[in-house]
């Protein structure tokens, strides 16, 4: 008995590994998908990435000594690593003991270090399903799953943009995740089921849904349970995340229309 049960021990531990590690994350080939690039396209590539995904907050350097942290050139190059060491470092890093290595990668056009040898579909794959060129599930730190309804129109506009930056070469240290942190966020990704339509902007309701979507608003606006990427719908930009600044816990704020919001 003990030699049965040891067995089908080793089988289930086995299959789990040959399912995690072989079939996760879910995914589909690069799509097809090729970028128009016209001076229109690169403005409106310019607005999203700046004003609405702010990419460079996160893939560029951050000088906190002056209000906000703004991006320091060489924009999107990359930045320092989070690993067990960090300390609070500011906004959307407010964490010390991360529990491994986590590098923010280089998304200048560089062929070697950056995403200048990728396809537009890959591109595009990465930023609305979480899914990197080699196949791997990138860590949801990267807010792919915010971008999963972000329109075809709009992620062509932003892969014009960031190909049209200056290419930076930044070799980041490979990611290191520790137990059960490596395997749970394999789980995440989920493919999309084909192209993504825009939002008309006269509907200006759902539009603006989209936008704060994209925007991450519900992303830093809203609680969510511990594990998971979606918010807490009954709590939607009902505020109250805390965001770890040096040694101060700021909470975002309620934008509902309650008396407590805005």
């Amino acid at each position: 008995a003990l030699k049965t049960l040891t067995a089908v021990l080793v089988i289930a531990v086995a299959g789990t590994l040959i399912y995690i590690y072989g079939f996760l994350p879910r995914q589909r080939p690069a799509p097809d998908f090729r970028v128009e690039v016209t001076p229109a396209v690169l403005e409106h590539g310019e607005y999203l990435v700046k004003h609405v995904l702010l990419c460079n907050d996160c893939h560029s350097e951050r000088d906190w000594t002056l209000y906000s942290g703004p991006a320091k050139p060489p924009l999107g190059a990359g930045r320092p690593c989070m690993d067990k060491d960090t300390k609070a470092v500011g906004i959307n890093f407010g964490m010390g003991g991360f529990p491994g290595r986590l590098c923010i990668r280089n998304i200048t056009p560089d062929v070697e270090s950056g995403i200048g040898g990728w396809t537009d579909g890959e591109i595009a794959r990465a930023i609305r399903e979480g899914v990197s060129r080699d196949g791997e599930a990138l860590f949801p730190i990267m807010p792919w799953f915010m971008y999963t309804g972000m329109s075809d129109e709009d992620v062509g506009a932003v892969i014009a943009y960031l190909r049209s930056q200056p290419p930076v070469k930044s070799f980041r240290p490979d990611r290191q995740l520790d137990f059960p942190l490596n395997i749970i966020f394999r789980f995440y990704p989920k493919p999309l089921d084909g192209p993504v339509a825009a939002i008309p902007r006269s509907d200006t309701v759902a539009y603006g849904q989209y936008l704060s979507r994209i925007a991450r608003c519900e992303f830093c606006h809203t609680a969510r349970v511990r594990g998971q990427l979606e918010p807490v719908a009954d709590r939607l930009f009902s505020g109250g995340v805390p965001f770890v600044m040096g040694t101060r816990t700021q909470y975002s704020k309620n934008l509902t229309r309650h008396e407590t919001g805005v």
